[in-house]
């Protein structure tokens, strides 16, 4: 890609974001609920790692950017779930430790990825490290799977099992 198509790229990749935080995630969340919400966004994730595995076109990466919008659901639902569903005194330490780790993994993942795409470079399939990401997300849906689709009924679940 030259460098208007990159700019191009980038501008896309940022309106997804845009689009989606600003407008995507106040409307999703309250109308599916956080879990859905998770689960769409952990789908739309995997497909974008699927399609960048494979990607030899510029729009592979475009519609890539479009899939982000969905898979930018994740964290606040993610968020959102567990702000209601601990006690309200311990609020602020679950999100300070849920901030924790999405920091260490937004500084160690890209290192770590990085390492797995270069070594990926000379390969038949150069992409691959992206299969081993879209399989990773795979696992993260299928723990997301086990949670109730009814936020209420885990919020009355834990603080039963709280109370007790």
């Amino acid at each position: 890609m030259g460098p208007q198509r990159l700019g191009e790229l980038m501008a896309a990749l940022g309106l997804s974001t845009m689009i989606s935080e600003a407008v995507l995630v106040r409307i999703a969340i309250p109308l599916f609920g956080e879990t859905r919400c998770m689960r769409i966004g952990l789908i739309s994730f995997a497909l974008q790692c699927v399609l960048l595995a494979v990607a030899d076109s510029s729009w592979h990466l475009f519609a890539c950017a479009f899939l982000a919008m969905a898979g930018n659901l994740v964290y606040p639902s993610v968020s959102s779930l567990v702000s209601s569903t601990v006690k309200p005194e311990q609020v602020g330490r679950a999100l300070g430790a849920i901030n924790g780790v999405k920091a260490l993994t937004e500084g160690i993942g890209p290192l770590l990825f990085g390492t797995l795409l270069t070594m990926s470079e000379k390969d038949s399939l150069p992409g691959w490290p992206y299969f081993l990401a879209s399989i990773m997300v795979g696992l993260a849906y299928q723990v997301c799977r086990t949670l109730p689709d009814d936020e209420s009924e885990l919020y009355i679940k834990q603080t039963s099992q709280i109370a007790r």
